[in-house]
């Protein structure tokens, strides 16, 4: 099989001839060592050939600012997006800042809150450069945010508590203004050649939902479904990145069109033991090597034995994408990033064979 036919046929949970491979390409000295170059910003052409040589069978390719953008800067590190929000960069923040500022604090600010235009040029280039450059048909994977993460940054999280209390219909709004746009940049995504759309949504601490059942039922919910029909509209899958702790959602999240879990966080208490068993028949489920333990602290053998271990629990009835339970981020050693996938390739291969 070839790497998009690979991967699209997982998320089906068709069967593959080996497990798939996947994960957030988030750290700069691996591209380095792998690919002979660091990116300043995260791109396309890196990205795909970072993917490559890693063996995986998709990489992630963010819907984008527009040509000639340039944020505002505060100071050296301090900087205003388009959207009004404020982001602090730091060493370990690459290629994503870490909110500090939002631009809505009342009802005036709403009322007068202006967002940004999906349709301007260049928005897409990325996605494109990667589908005209030689990819070896690796999967082109948008990627847009889901309504609650888009409203904290218009918000903020502190504002979003209040507001489930004092004033639901500010963070309604909020969730419609940001589908209004990701709708439009999952349309272009598609048009520019991804053959699938995540859609990253974090609805989760490291114990629990940040919702209660009631206000993700009646609040978040039909926005999210609403995103995720969309997207399925437009003949690609959905997969869901949502770090944290959401068991309690994920009946609910089974309702909508969402094809595909991700990443299945350990030190959250996603075990994968219990969410294959009752939900393997509905999602394909991508992720759940300890990015927070044994990839950044474990030894390369660490690293195989849990590879092992969870393609042994995921893989069988089809269904499973291998990746980190978060990203390949800063502090991981790079022969572990290395021996992970080189495992995946070698026992994800046997795996189907044998059983």
């Amino acid at each position: 099989m070839r790497r998009k036919e690979r991967l699209l046929a997982a998320i089906r949970r068709e069967p593959v001839d080996r497990i798939p491979m996947f994960d957030f390409l988030f750290q700069k000295p691996m591209y380095q060592v792998l690919i002979g170059r660091t990116p300043e910003t995260y791109n396309g052409r890196d990205a795909v050939d970072c993917a490559i040589a890693l063996e995986h069978d998709g990489v992630w390719l963010p819907f984008g600012g527009f040509s000639g953008f340039q944020p505002e800067m505060l100071d050296e590190k301090i900087y205003i997006d388009e959207w009004g929000t404020t982001y602090q960069q730091g060493d370990a923040s690459w290629p994503i800042d870490a909110p500090i500022g939002y631009p809505i604090k009342s009802r005036k600010d709403l009322a007068a809150y202006k967002p940004p235009d999906p349709t301007l040029p260049g928005r897409d280039s990325q996605i494109i450069e990667a589908a005209a450059m030689d990819n070896e048909n690796i999967a082109l994977l948008g990627g847009v945010l889901g309504p609650f993460t888009a409203a904290w940054m218009l918000l903020g999280y502190e504002r979003i508590c209040f507001a489930l209390y004092d004033d639901p219909g500010m963070l309604t709004e909020c969730f419609k203004i940001a589908n209004d746009y990701y709708k439009e940049a999952a349309r272009l995504s598609v048009e520019a050649g991804c053959v699938g759309i995540w859609l990253s949504d974090d609805l989760g601490d490291s114990h629990s939902g940040f919702m209660n059942d009631e206000h993700f039922k009646k609040l978040l919910l039909p926005h999210l479904a609403e995103l995720a029909e969309y997207i399925d509209g437009l003949g690609v899958p959905v997969l869901l990145h949502s770090c944290g702790c959401i068991k309690q959602y994920l009946d609910d999240l089974a309702q909508t069109k969402i094809a595909a879990i991700h990443p299945l966080q350990r030190t959250a208490g996603m075990d994968l033991k219990m969410v294959k068993e009752k939900y393997g028949h509905r999602f394909c489920f991508i992720g759940n090597i300890d990015s927070s333990r044994t990839l950044p602290f474990g030894t390369p053998e660490d690293v195989a034995a849990e590879v092992t271990e969870t393609i042994n629990i995921a893989a069988p009835g089809n269904g499973y994408i291998l990746a980190s339970d978060h990203s390949l981020h800063d502090g991981i050693p790079i022969e572990n990033i290395v021996e992970m996938f080189r495992v995946g390739r070698e026992y994800g291969s046997l795996f189907y064979h044998t059983s």
